[in-house]
């Protein structure tokens, strides 16, 4: 038995132009005209038997141009005719041939010590051993960098070297865009064959739906049981009651598989030095919550991961981590004034510590230049506002830094407009009779500690009247707002110097300003989070690789995971974690039986590449048949043109 089918199946539609001549026939049978003859018994005679021949050669005409039509539709609709008792030619007309690759991360998973993209590596390279000179191989996979050096027309096949440089991708292209770019290649080759294929583990994706190309997928993932494993969201939990180089590292671990996994190993490394192990169990198809102790050897930038160790794709085990850590904080206090409240000077010192340094700044002396010298910023009793002051609060708000504000009487029109804008308030009046605190907010961390318990000592005395819609407010009372956060900045609404506010002498008043230098301080943070694909702007930059690449503040796209120390002109240094993004952690199978012009490939996909080997192309007999009937037709039309043309008739005189 064999089997017929079409590589160009789309032109099927076309059949139906054979019927054309048909209605053409139809529509254009005209009467003979009328002659009169003298002899009208021996015209009739003669017209009847010219009609049968006549409709004869019409019918037959007729059969020959629908056949033409038909034949050369056919033709160009690549019928293929192959058997079980044909044997696939050695030899096959040239054709060119795309090859998709699908190498983002997914591919890298391992069983039987080998990746998926070892094994679609090999697929390249039995490709490669199956063409011939006259063809014309054109790689393309889902890494757009790849692509921009290698995704080229190579003759005979793709150079091996090529092949080994194909790695994994965190940012892959999608499938649509992958074909557009094989198929302009293939428009370049200018070849009749064509063929594209698709080297994919059947991770889920967008397939296109094109009429005019038939997609081949081979499919070299065996392994059906994707027991993956992955680690996200590493950060730091600050303690804000006790400071302590003893932190703790959160994150969440996701068993993605159908089976539970016992006795997993944890790793924690800081910097390069591993800090912590422990195993857990992780039960199937669940995210659990772990966190790790680990114990900070210095001050300034901390940077690692924590990772699971022995899985089977590697990509999505770590997630790292960045943050700052000061156990000894610089805080400026910006202010005109040469000595410090003693409340504010009590509070700083045991804030500060032992090693720590507090440092009294005038306005006019702040420059930008100074903002990484210091952990702790406080605004305190400023009654000019010089431009330099605005400059520094405005790059804090913008880096998502924070500061402490305390007021005074004596504060500039400017410096409440500014404030106004940044914490939405309206400054009524200076009031100096004293208010009590009736509400402490219990959901912020910096007044967390205190809602629910009574305050012994609860007045506040000279603040400003502030009016408000949707104000955060920490402390308030009477009608009167207190204390208010925006984002990392704190606004005391209240003279710290004042001796009539016995909220200061409260015991109350340390916890809550303790915490609120924590909230606004950069000695503990959780830092910033980044996934790959992200953009940043710096003047130069340093890569997990250890490559440095001076930018200039021009756009950087994030390409690979890992740690990132961004460095500023004046040689300040920012350190960030870069993610691996997880939407590939988790496999979830194509299916291909809904999709049209897609066709899955068995296990023996090798046996259908260049499909013209493997049966008879019917194309060119169909041609060379429908040449033949053209030929026949000119004969039919030209001998009934010259068995028309009258006989000379010689006249007999009389």
């Amino acid at each position: 038995m064999g089997s017929l089918s079409f590589l160009n199946a789309g032109f099927l539609f076309f059949l139906a132009a054979a019927i054309l001549p048909l209605l053409i026939w139809l529509l254009a049978k005209k009467k003979p005209k009328q002659v009169v003859f003298p002899t009208i018994r021996f015209i009739k005679t003669s017209q009847e038997q010219e009609k049968k021949k006549t409709r004869f050669k019409n019918i037959l005409l007729l059969i020959i141009r629908m056949l033409i039509i038909l034949l050369v539709t056919l033709a160009a609709t690549r019928p293929l005719f192959s058997s079980p008792r044909l044997k696939p030619s050695a030899h096959h007309p040239p054709t060119a041939l795309a090859v998709l690759i699908d190498n983002s991360y997914s591919m890298n998973y391992v069983y039987d010590s080998r990746s998926n993209l070892d094994r679609a590596k090999d697929a390249l390279k039995k490709i490669n051993s199956l063409s011939n000179p006259d063809d014309r191989l054109i790689p393309v996979c889902s890494d757009e960098n790849w692509n921009r050096l290698h995704s080229q027309i190579y003759a005979n096949s793709i150079p091996e070297n090529i092949i080994e440089s194909i790695s994994v991708t965190y940012e892959p292209l999608t499938l649509p865009a992958m074909l557009k770019q094989a198929k302009n290649r293939l428009q370049e080759t200018q070849f009749a064959n064509q063929e594209i294929y698709l080297i994919t583990d059947g991770q889920k994706q967008e397939y296109p739906s094109d009429p005019d190309l038939t997609l081949q997928v081979i499919n070299i993932a065996e392994n059906k049981d994707f027991s993956n494993l992955s680690c996200s969201q590493a950060q730091v939990l600050p303690k804000l009651a006790e400071k302590s180089r003893r932190q703790t590292i959160e994150f969440k671990l996701t068993n993605y598989g159908n089976q539970d996994r016992h006795e997993v190993l944890i790793r924690t490394v800081l910097g390069e030095a591993k800090v912590g192990e422990k195993f857990v169990n992780l039960p199937a198809r669940q995210t659990v919550n772990q966190s790790m102790v680990i114990d900070l050897q210095k001050d300034g930038w901390q940077s690692g991961y924590v990772e699971v160790v022995d899985d089977y794709l590697e990509e999505d085990n770590r997630s790292y981590f960045a943050f700052p850590f000061y156990f000894s904080p610089q805080i400026a206090v910006i202010t005109q004034n040469r000595s410090l409240p003693p409340t504010i000077n009590s509070l700083l010192r045991v804030y500060a510590g032992s090693e720590g340094k507090i440092h009294l700044i005038e306005p006019q002396q702040l420059n930008l230049s100074m903002l990484d010298q210091y952990q702790s910023y406080i605004f305190l009793s400023t009654p000019s506002f010089p431009p330099q002051m605005r400059e520094i609060i405005n790059f804090l708000q913008n880096s998502n830094r924070g500061a402490l504000f305390c007021l005074s009487s004596n504060i500039s029109p400017e410096y409440k407009s500014f404030l106004e804008n940044i914490f939405k308030v309206k400054f009524g009046a200076w009031q100096s009779q004293p208010k009590s605190i009736n509400y402490i907010n219990p959901h912020h961390f910096t007044t967390a500690l205190l809602a629910g318990k009574s305050l012994h000592f609860n007045t506040i005395s000279d603040f400003w009247h502030l009016d408000g819609m949707g104000i955060n407010s920490l402390l308030s009372g009477s009608g009167e707002v207190f204390s208010l956060a925006k984002d990392k900045f704190i606004l005391w609404n209240f003279d710290p110097a004042s001796e009539r506010s016995t909220f200061l002498l409260d015991a109350a008043f340390p916890v809550f300003a303790y915490r609120c230098l924590e909230h606004t301080s950069s000695s503990i943070a959780s830092g910033e989070k980044y996934i790959v694909g992200d953009i940043i702007n710096t003047h130069s930059l340093i890569t997990p690789g250890g490559e440095t690449l001076l930018l200039s503040n021009r756009p950087y796209k994030l390409s690979q995971p890992g740690i990132y120390i961004l460095q500023k002109a004046d040689r300040s240094e920012t350190v960030i974690a870069v993610e691996t993004p997880r939407q590939e952690s988790e496999f979830i199978p194509m299916d291909y039986d809904g999709l049209k012009n897609v066709q899955l490939l068995g296990d023996n996909w090798q046996d259908k590449l260049f499909a013209t080997r493997l049966g008879y192309e019917l194309g060119k007999i169909l041609l060379a048949i429908a040449l033949a009937l053209v030929i026949l037709e000119i004969i039919l039309v030209k001998s009934e043109e010259l068995r028309s043309v009258p006989k000379a008739v010689t006249n007999s005189g009389s």
